[in-house]
């Protein structure tokens, strides 16, 4: 398994890092989760044949998180293989001004290639290579139902938890990471002080953590260094994600 971080960015780009999306590749199946300007851009750089994306996960509807989606969507369905199909997972249900939009950029013909799909917590996708649950988070707390999620996808005798955005205080991080062994943990580190989320971060069974979603003040080098520094009291390996890092998981 790997995990590509193909942008990094908080809400806004940075000269440095794009906007949130992961890939998560299993031999040839491939997954992302969320999809930020510019995903399927990124998708060509790195030499990703689209065709075999799998399945979409967005964590919530913020811009960030899906305004490439929409790209996504155009180059996916613009020159299809023979039995190419892709599940998006949307945590809110907005499939129908979504479609709206793509008859707009006269994108209305999925050619039966794409099946979206509205997130509710538990169980939510699986196939030969992954399990897929969403954890419910309070980063969007003004919904009187749940519209934000973390992921935890299993596969190949792993698990690696994608923490999508949190609130201010972290008291939303997912607690299955203190319940159960993460092998892998995306987290946001945007929308909180590391001062509230040490207390949680230590007690946590993650063998590996990536920081992402980085805000501006820990993009610099020294910001780093100060937020890497932050964290030594961390009982397991840790990193800050930029652009187009690759991890074996």
């Amino acid at each position: 398994m790997k995990l590509l971080t193909l942008g990094t960015s908080h809400g806004d780009p940075t000269k440095e890092r794009f906007n949130s999306s992961n890939l998560l590749s299993f031999a040839t199946n491939r997954y992302l989760i969320d999809a930020g300007v510019p995903v399927n851009a990124l998708l060509v750089r790195h030499e990703i044949e689209i065709s075999e994306i799998k399945a979409v996960f967005i964590t919530h509807m913020h811009d960030d998180h899906v305004g490439g989606l929409r790209s996504f969507i155009k180059s996916y369905i613009k020159r299809p293989k023979p039995g190419q199909h892709a599940y998006i997972f949307l945590p809110e249900n907005v499939i129908k001004p979504l479609m709206s939009w793509l008859s707009a950029m006269h994108l209305g013909d999925l050619k039966g290639l794409i099946t979206f799909k509205v997130v509710k917590e538990g169980e939510i996708y699986e196939d030969d290579s992954i399990k897929v649950t969403a954890i419910g988070t309070d980063h969007i707390r003004y919904a009187e139902e749940t519209i934000t999620y973390a992921y935890l996808i299993e596969g190949e005798g792993k698990k690696v938890l994608f923490s999508g955005d949190l609130r201010n205080d972290f008291k939303d991080f997912p607690s299955i990471a203190l319940e159960t062994p993460i092998d892998f943990c995306v987290c946001e580190t945007t929308h909180y002080e590391p001062e509230a989320a040490l207390p949680t971060l230590l007690k946590a069974k993650i063998d590996f953590m990536c920081f992402s979603h980085v805000w501006d003040k820990w993009s610099t080098k020294d910001g780093e260094r100060r937020l890497l520094d932050f964290y030594s009291q961390l009982p397991y390996p840790y990193a800050i994600a930029h652009d187009g890092d690759e991890f074996d998981i």
